[in-house]
């Protein structure tokens, strides 16, 4: 039996799958991934770098993994509050974009981390992302395609529109702040008041 100084060499200390998870999402959003290690993840999560390398074997596949994760839950609720919002455009654009806002503030960290540490994704792994992105774009398209052909929403690209509405959505995961002084509804309101206007929406205010 190895010791050192004396004192008995400390046992690994063996976690699950969602707590590997979890510190890496803490280190990504506060060190960016440039300044995140494997070492470092496994100092968040208490753990022995050898642990760690069971359930992911690169910090490469441990973003990976938190990006796509993200974007298609994000997709999920997004679709999910799009199908109950009923048949107006400018109703469904704002439990859309509520849905979007309760996202970031239920899952701020890994928000960020979706959309600062994106462009360290390649290949597959990149592909993959983009495709449950793509869900969230098809849900405001959808919207704002609707408004249009209804007149609804007086804007002459749906694209643009589109793109412009979910810039404002990933902006919030930038400035937004778990102590801050907006609430919950006073963020909702702002946000989706930006979005009706950016569609020309009679319904804003």
């Amino acid at each position: 039996m190895s010791e050192s100084n004396g004192r008995r060499r400390a046992a690994p200390h063996y976690i699950d799958r969602a707590t590997v998870i979890d510190a890496a999402i803490q280190v990504f959003a506060e060190r960016g991934f440039h300044g995140a290690s494997m070492r470092g993840i496994a100092g968040v999560a208490h753990t022995s770098q050898s642990n760690l390398y069971n359930y992911f074997d690169s910090k490469d596949g441990l973003l990976a993994f938190v990006l796509e994760v993200t974007a298609r839950e994000l997709a999920q609720q997004l679709e999910a509050a799009d199908r109950a919002a009923g048949d107006e455009p400018s109703v469904r654009l704002e439990a859309a974009v509520s849905a979007y806002v309760d996202f970031v503030i239920a899952e701020p960290r890994r928000s960020v981390v979706g959309i600062t540490e994106f462009r360290y994704l390649s290949g597959d792994a990149r592909a993959s992302v983009v495709k449950e992105r793509d869900r969230t774009e098809a849900v405001f398209r959808g919207i704002v395609e609707d408004g249009i052909r209804s007149g609804d929403f007086q804007v002459i690209d749906a694209g643009f529109a589109m793109r412009a509405v979910v810039t404002v959505c990933n902006s919030m995961s930038n400035w937004y702040r778990p102590d801050g002084e907006l609430s919950r509804d006073e963020i909702v309101a702002r946000q989706v008041d930006l979005a009706l206007g950016l569609v020309r929406s009679d319904r804003r205010g």
